[in-house]
């Protein structure tokens, strides 16, 4: 499944959180019905971050929901209250593809996402990506035809994990934003964004606190993330 780089935050505006709360309670349900394939979880973040920008200054409550069908095929979708070119709106990520091992300890993955803004939609955008797996590293390249309904983009999303003990994991990001329009060339070179981040199991929750930037701007105008970042999420 797509690597949360929309890592995957109590006061919201209130059309976003109304998005928010309904598709986080009919996710809940579904889980509860649906087979043992079917889990969801439910976080809080204290700032919605993506690929080192901010999508949002307050705390956002964002579930996820996915779905492991045969032969390796799976689907999912992740939806977040949000903050985009200054107006509050709900966001919606839906996802697909399929997983297969190649040995005993590397795998791949490749599929497609939508990204929908409930209040923009000319910045609707999907994306195209394929990666491996070797134990606890992965890659991922990811392309976009119209990244933000503009140009074309690529990604490469590198993130990997260092279990410290049974509970407790130290989690590293590290990513490299391309994209092709001569706007975007004016306003920044090339962004890396980075991340490191604590995170503590404890049964069905998660504790994450850390750290981000980004290197060489956002462009466009979007707010660089918050340096620190915290996160708590249920999973069912």
């Amino acid at each position: 499944m797509p690597i949360d780089d929309h890592d995957r935050q109590p006061s919201f505006p209130a059309p976003a959180l109304t998005g928010a709360r309904a598709f986080c309670l009919a996710a809940i349900f579904l889980a509860r019905g649906a087979f043992a394939q079917t889990s969801a979880d439910v976080t809080l973040v204290s700032e919605y971050a993506m690929r080192g920008v901010s999508l949002g200054s307050h705390p956002a409550l964002q579930v996820r929901v996915d779905h492991d069908f045969d032969a390796g095929w799976y689907g999912g979708a992740f939806a977040s209250p949000i903050t985009l070119y200054g107006r509050d709106q709900g966001l919606l990520i839906v996802y697909g593809g399929r997983a297969l091992p190649l040995t005993s300890r590397l795998s791949w993955d490749a599929g497609i996402s939508r990204t929908i803004y409930l209040r923009d939609h000319a910045a609707d955008y999907h994306e195209f990506y394929a990666g491996l797996t070797l134990d606890t590293l992965n890659a991922r390249l990811s392309y976009s035809p119209a990244y933000y309904g503009a140009g074309r983009s690529v990604y490469l999303d590198l993130n990997g994990g260092i279990p410290l003990n049974e509970r407790l994991a130290l989690a590293l990001h590290a990513g490299l934003l391309h994209q092709s329009d001569d706007d975007y060339r004016a306003a920044a070179r090339t962004p890396v964004d980075l991340r490191a981040t604590l995170a503590y199991d404890l049964d069905d929750w998660r504790l994450q606190a850390g750290w981000q930037t980004l290197i060489h701007g956002a462009g466009r105008g979007f707010p660089r993330a918050r340096a620190l970042v915290a996160s708590v999420s249920w999973r069912y």
